[in-house]
């Protein structure tokens, strides 16, 4: 059984076709240290709650962390006037935090949310003995932000929902700060979105649709929120700060059932082995087969499936959007073709840079934030023709059995 989807994690069980071949080695993961917050307004303040993880779950970051400083500048530059400052130190360890998650609340007065202002946030985390690495963080601030005097919060452990995504077994309450309010609104789409287009597609984007909402719910503010069923759901969605959370089936951002392997195979499939693996009578067997086929040992096809399905999960975590992480621009790139050498942040651009190494030529993405009314954390790949021979490259070597891209 290669991809034992089940209850349990498909990428640790064991391989049940007796092959005594040797484990082949693993690169040592790098850390990958998100932050994601929530905020609402209140007694003419705003409140940011910030939550700090390591995403490849290879630090402690609530041991690592040490202090954060913030400061409100008149921009993005460092180098910009500051209006506000601080730092705080943190104790050895928050008991009151989730295991491997840091939460940090800080407030700011009305005043300062205003653009172009721009909240920086470093946090200091020690690296190995007495050296130090600061992480830094930019949150832009908004007039309107101080409108939003609500907050999402998961039952399950009181924390404010900093993803934009949850399942549909997980249960939410809405926190008001609004004396005046009772309820909440919230309208329903269909996920009817397409995943990304390969990176030298030029054929011309979609034309913007207007999405009319499949239903509309309205919530009694501090009671418990079951969302059972699929789409993208928008929370206050009159207002300019509405919120966009995807609600997705099964343990999401994992994969751990058969029906959820074939759809990001999009990327080294073609149509026709997709449409075999969705008809077979067993459509896990079609997916091990694959990959049988593709790694030709089972120790190798193993390793394809943890490399390529560990990706698929990272995806969901740091890019879901509007769709599943998996399905976006940057979470094709990233499947394909691993983590980037380094990234960079210019204005609405981001860059992700591939240095040249014995097994791939350098090569350099770059995704343009665009607008959306769901979320925040959707950025376009800007496309280019010069793609194409990388892109069939790097496929052709995962259809050859090869990781190491």
């Amino acid at each position: 059984m290669l991809c034992g989807c089940g209850s349990g994690d498909y990428r640790s069980s064991s391989i049940g076709l007796g092959s005594q071949e040797p484990a082949q080695q693993v690169r040592r993961e790098v850390p990958e240290v998100t932050m994601q917050y929530a905020y609402y307004g209140s007694n003419d303040s705003l409140h940011l709650l910030f939550k700090f993880e390591d995403a490849r779950q290879v630090i402690d970051i609530l041991t690592a962390a040490t202090s954060y400083e913030y400061a409100v500048r008149a921009g993005l530059s460092e180098r910009d006037a500051a209006v506000l400052q601080d730092s705080v130190n943190l104790p050895d360890r928050k008991l009151t935090d989730i295991e491997g998650q840091l939460h940090v609340k800080l407030s700011v007065p009305g005043q300062v949310v205003q653009e172009p202002n721009v909240l920086h946030l470093q946090l200091w985390q020690v690296k190995s003995g007495q050296e130090y690495l600061a992480l830094k963080y930019k949150v832009p601030l908004k007039a309107d932000m101080l409108q939003k005097n609500y907050l999402l919060v998961r039952a399950a452990t009181g924390k404010p929902l900093f993803e934009n995504y949850i399942t549909t077994s997980d249960k939410l309450l809405v926190r008001d700060y609004n004396p005046n309010d009772t309820v909440l609104q919230a309208d329903r789409f269909n996920l009817d979105f397409m995943p990304a287009a390969p990176p030298m597609s030029m054929r011309k984007p979609p034309v913007p649709r207007t999405l009319a909402a499949a239903q509309t719910y309205t919530f009694p503010v501090f009671d418990t929120l079951s969302l059972d069923q699929e789409g993208v759901y928008l929370f206050n969605p009159e207002a300019a700060t509405s919120k966009g959370v995807v609600v997705l089936p099964g343990k999401y951002p994992y994969v751990t059932q058969a029906k959820e392997l074939i759809p990001p195979l999009i990327y080294l499939t073609t149509s026709e082995e997709r449409e075999a693996m969705q008809k077979a009578s067993d459509p896990k067997a079609a997916v091990d087969d694959f990959w049988l086929e593709v790694g030709g040992t089972q120790s190798v096809a193993r390793n394809l499936i943890r490399t390529y399905y560990g990706r698929v999960e990272m995806a969901n975590k740091l890019f879901t959007a509007h769709k599943a992480g998996w399905a976006t621009d940057r979470g094709m790139i990233y499947i394909i073709y691993g983590q980037p050498s380094s990234i960079s942040q210019v204005g609405p651009n981001i860059t992700w840079i591939y240095r040249e190494s014995d097994t791939a030529p350098y090569i350099k993405f770059v995704f343009t934030k665009k607008e959306n009314n769901f979320t925040e954390n959707y950025y376009e790949l800007i496309r280019r023709r010069e793609y194409e021979e990388s892109w069939y490259s790097s496929v052709a070597k995962w259809r050859a059995g090869k990781t190491n891209l």
